[in-house]
């Protein structure tokens, strides 16, 4: 038979086969049998606003209205039925002349007469097609802007080309609009009928013979149970874990099946609580609307199915088919439930269960681990795996049409490759692992920093982008697909990892920062270790230091993501600090510039807020805010850093910051500088600059320089989040903290300013909150936090020594004196200590001439230390050419 005949044969029989399965009642129709009504025939150009009468092409009728998008931008009649409420979905046919992806806006307006402003519901699509194309829009999917009453008034139909003010229209973009309608639709998933699933199969791809066979015979139940044995079967590819290789079952009083048991019985464990979610689930529910802890996040969380994995985790150890029955049945429930959206998104508004993270989620983690560490159970019949199927092909094909960014774009492209990898036999399949891998490729340029930081600058959405980038590359080897990987994939993640081992801790723990709690470096640079075995430095870290070789340096800058680490080594006990003088973040931000980060001799000592529940409640306001961090707030108002969007990250290509920063042995400087205002609207403005200088080994000094635009008098708050019990306030305004014997604390010596005040206050509930850390390495808490506030006009200065003590050590400063320059944007200051030796320091905004307590220098900053004798020991310079005695 030629190619000809034979692909005739197989159109008459693919022809056969949709009848038997419509007939045998097997596959849900696209739209159920619906009646309509016309909302406007398109037939009466008269009635339209921006369009003209067209004989061809139409849809049906005598006409269809010609739009010319860069000519009108809206195309609009109010010549319409205007209650829509007996309906559930808006359909229209629209011709393309050329597909040139340009924008189109649906416009319904849903006027409310006592607002102010526009009520309406909208959806965006594109022009990305040529020739006809029927939309059928759920009314679900349409969103809502401000207000509208409701879809039993709706007042006008209209496209708009240029919703977006600053878009410039393609003059080529012309379209015919035509039959204007409403309908009833099905919402029943999968959207997916018998007949585009095994039509979206590759039927030559090896293992598929029998399902080809029973195609061209006509016989979808053989078909289908064909399909359902390759899955059973196949060796290649294969999930993370396969069910092959489950052990052998344990006695249930030997496997900790809790969660499995609740799902059972309906219920759902989540931050603590246990909710109940009916007989009948529905999945759409939120059970945390009220108050100030409403949130989005339960009701996302269910939809990302954790209980299914904790289910096939249950029937993994004990083999209870009760557990598979009950992951089956709930993962077919949540199918039917929910179909797969035809236009939106579902991240604006959200959708409960196609939101682009949630389908993400699902398909990159809990489904596939589900689905193939149970696939021999008996629950899993033919119809259910080719359910699962299905929806999983929906759920790469949803993802492949609304790319989003940051960490989204990570899991999203993630979830696509791994769709991609596990179904081969679909004949998008290929497309679909490219173009994830191009996704991937593309952020790692364009939303990872040459320091190794995500844009987002938010620790764990980092790590996780940076979890998913070695996830894909070693599944992709271990589905022998190596090849498909760019050439430079994994040199491309070094940096990465290059962060998670410099930026850490002493303890091994990196700072959260941003949206983030600590965590720990470890698995991250166990997997560099792996991934680079010649970087020595990287066996050092994997290995604690048993094997390779301990980094030269110990203080490190991150230049694009700003982070500065000063410290005093590699051990334990060693002295670290991290300043935050990045940009805002693309995402997950907190007003925290300036923010420091203390650990020293053992434990850490300055924490900020960390991160809190994405709710409505004053905890997360708090973690949000300035007042949450390490650094300055002016008037009681906070940064604003938010209201800014085009300074939230470097522009592209990235460049370094101009942030001052120098390492030597002796000191560590950096030099950071926040001055977007402060307030809601940026109303107050301030320019607040924070130097700090390390002298090795021993303690830092910070000045925080305040420059006000204005006249006026302005009252400053600088604020130390102490992780301790208690901080004692000593005289000339020390603060000293509290911790457990043998554990070491923090003091905080202030230079003497006229008019500087400190409190301490701890674990206030009331707004404002303060006093609080949830990011204390998991204990969190209420912390006491000291806040050091000073008033006046024009430009002042605070500065303190941060100054760690071993357990039981006395303070060794004796005294700190402030010496006048003269210098404007200059403080100096003379440290006399316990053993007679005196340190004598000066940091300025910028490098120039300056003379303090018989030293001259122009740099940014130095240091000298006299001894007891009066010799001089240690003298360092920041930024300049010398520093000598005065007149020499």
């Amino acid at each position: 038979m030629n190619a000809e005949n034979r692909s005739s044969v197989l159109a008459l029989t693919w022809v056969a086969l949709a009848m038997l399965l419509v007939t045998a009642g097997s596959v849900r129709l696209a739209a159920q049998e619906r009646p309509s009504i016309i909302v406007n025939d398109c037939d009466d150009a008269g009635q339209w606003k921006g369009g003209e009468a067209a004989e061809e092409p139409v849809k049906q009728g005598t006409s269809a209205i010609r739009w010319a998008l860069a000519e009108n931008h809206g195309l609009s009649t109010a010549e319409i039925p205007h209650d829509w409420s007996e309906y559930n979905a808006l359909a229209f046919d629209l011709y393309s002349q050329e597909a040139t992806g340009s924008p189109v806006w649906l416009i319904l307006n849903s006027e409310d007469a006592e607002r102010e402003g526009s009520d309406y519901y909208s959806l965006r699509f594109r022009l990305d097609y040529e020739g006809w194309r029927e939309y059928i829009l759920p009314f679900g999917e349409i969103g809502k802007v401000r207000h509208p009453v409701g879809w039993h008034q709706i007042l006008r139909f209209m496209l708009h080309s240029a919703w977006d003010p600053n878009l410039e229209v393609d003059p080529k973009a012309v379209a015919y609009l035509d039959n204007v309608r409403l309908t009833r639709y099905d919402q029943k998933g999968p959207r997916m009928t018998d007949q585009e699933f095994f039509q979206a199969l590759n039927l030559d791809y090896p293992g598929l013979e029998l399902v080809k066979v029973a195609i061209e015979a006509g016989e979808p139940d053989a078909a289908r149970h064909a399909y359902a044995e390759h899955l059973r079967t196949r060796e290649k590819p294969r999930w993370i874990i396969d069910w092959r290789e489950r052990p052998e079952p344990r006695p249930a009083d030997q496997v900790n099946t809790r969660v499995a048991d609740l799902a059972l019985e309906h219920k759902f464990s989540w931050g603590g609580d246990i909710f109940d979610l009916g007989e009948d689930i529905d999945w759409s529910q939120n059970q945390m609307t009220e108050g100030e802890s409403a949130t989005v996040e339960w009701n996302a969380r269910l939809n990302r199915h954790p209980m299914f994995q904790a289910l096939a985790g249950a029937y993994w150890h004990t083999g209870d088919e009760k557990y598979a029955a009950e992951l089956v049945a709930e993962m077919m429930d949540w199918i039917d439930d929910a179909p797969v959206l035809l236009y939106a998104s579902g991240n604006g508004p959200y959708h409960w269960a196609w939101e682009t993270l949630n389908t993400a989620c699902r398909g990159s983690s809990a489904w596939p681990d589900s689905i193939f560490r149970t696939l021999d159970a008996e629950a899993w019949t033919d119809e259910a795996l080719v359910t699962v199927t299905k929806s999983l092909a929906e759920h790469a094909r949803h993802l492949m049409k609304h790319p989003t960014g940051g960490n989204w774009l990570t899991a999203e492209s993630t979830a696509i490759f791994y769709i991609g990898t596990l179904f081969p036999e679909f004949n998008e399949a290929e497309q679909w692992r490219k173009t994830a891998l191009e996704r991937l490729y593309d952020q790692m340029d364009r939303e990872v920093y040459p320091d190794g930081l995500e844009y987002e600058l938010a620790l764990g959405y980092g790590m996780w982008v940076l979890r998913n980038y070695g996830d894909v590359m070693d599944f992709a080897i271990l589905n022998d697909g190596r090849d498909e990987l760019p050439e430079d994939f994994l040199q491309r993640t070094q940096a990465m990892y290059n962060y998670c081992a410099y930026v850490q801790m002493p303890n091994g723990i990196m700072p959260g920062l941003n949206d983030s709690g600590n965590a720990s470096a470890r698995p991250y640079v166990e997997r560099a270790a792996k991934y680079f075995p010649d970087r020595e430095d990287f066996q050092w870290f994997a290995t604690r230091g048993a094997e390779g070789e301990m980094p030269e340096g110990a203080s490190c800058a991150f230049p694009y993501s700003g982070h500065y680490v000063m410290r005093s080594g590699w051990s334990l006990e060693d002295l670290y600090l991290l300043m935050d003088a990045g940009p805002f973040g693309s995402g997950h931000q907190h007003e925290d510039k300036l923010t420091l980060i203390l650990y020293a001799h053992g434990r850490l000592h300055l924490v900020d807020a960390g991160n809190y529940m994405y709710d409505k409640s004053r905890w997360r306001r708090y973690v949000l805010s300035t007042r949450g961090h390490n650094t300055v707030r002016v008037d009681e108002l906070d940064q604003h850093h938010r209201g800014l969007r085009e300074t939230y990250v470097l522009p592209y290509p990235f460049q370094p910051l101009d942030n001052p920063w120098i390492s030597e042995q002796d000191f560590d400087y950096a030099q950071g500088v926040y001055d977007k205002g402060y307030g809601d609207e940026n109303q107050v403005r301030v320019t607040h600059t924070r130097n700090v200088l390390f002298v090795k080994p021993e303690y830092w000094i910070v000045l925080d320089r305040m420059q006000p635009e204005d006249e006026e008098e302005h009252a400053y708050e600088s604020l130390f989040h102490l992780d301790a019990k208690e901080a004692q306030v000593g005289e000339n305004e020390r603060v000293i903290s509290v911790t457990s014997e043998g554990e070491s604390r923090l003091a905080i010596v202030p230079l003497a300013t006229e008019g500087l005040e400190v409190k301490v206050v701890k674990g206030i509930e009331e707004e404002p909150v303060q006093g609080w850390a949830w990011a204390k390495l998991g204990r969190g808490g209420a912390v006491p936090t000291a806040i050091y506030e000073l008033a006046g006009a024009g430009e002042r200065d605070m500065c303190y020594l941060l100054w760690p003590l071993r357990a039981e050590e006395e303070l060794p400063v004796a005294s700190l004196r402030r010496i006048d320059t003269g210098e404007p944007g200059c403080a100096a200051g003379e440290v006399t200590l316990a053993d007679g030796s005196r340190h004598l320091f000066m940091l300025a905004a910028s490098a120039g001439a300056t003379a303090f307590n018989g030293f001259e220098t122009d740099g940014r900053a130095a240091f000298v230390e006299v001894l007891a004798d009066g010799s001089v020991g240690r003298s360092f310079l920041v930024g300049g050419s010398y520093l000598r005695p005065a007149g020499q």
